[in-house]
């Protein structure tokens, strides 16, 4: 009977462990760049240890695919250039993060 309650712990643990890796997504989204400037390497991570929301860029819900699968494609969205620009350094401008272009646009 022990082995049977240490292993249904076990796989609950491992599965909320899983679930929380999950949850944050990948550490690094590098978006690319337009013209001479380079593309830029978006933290998620630390944006998530910071307490960004999660809403505030996966606002259909979907936390997989691509931004550009709408924004560009789709007549009501704003083009992904345009959603970046104003998302990030709205942001930026409110919380005292980097506002100049080759701030971020480093790669």
């Amino acid at each position: 009977m022990k082995r049977i309650i240490l292993a249904v712990l076990a796989l609950f643990l491992m599965a909320v462990c899983a679930q929380a890796v999950v949850d944050e997504g990948p550490n690094i989204v590098t978006f690319p760049g337009k013209g001479k400037l380079g593309s830029v390497s978006f933290d998620h991570l630390a944006h998530h240890e910071r307490g960004a929301e999660c809403a505030l860029c996966h606002h259909t819900g979907v936390n997989e695919g691509n931004c550009a699968d709408c924004h560009g494609y789709d007549p009501e969205a704003p083009h992904i250039q345009d959603a970046l620009h104003l998302l990030c350094i709205g942001c930026h401008k409110y919380k005292s993060g980097p506002t100049e272009c080759e701030e971020c646009h480093v790669n």
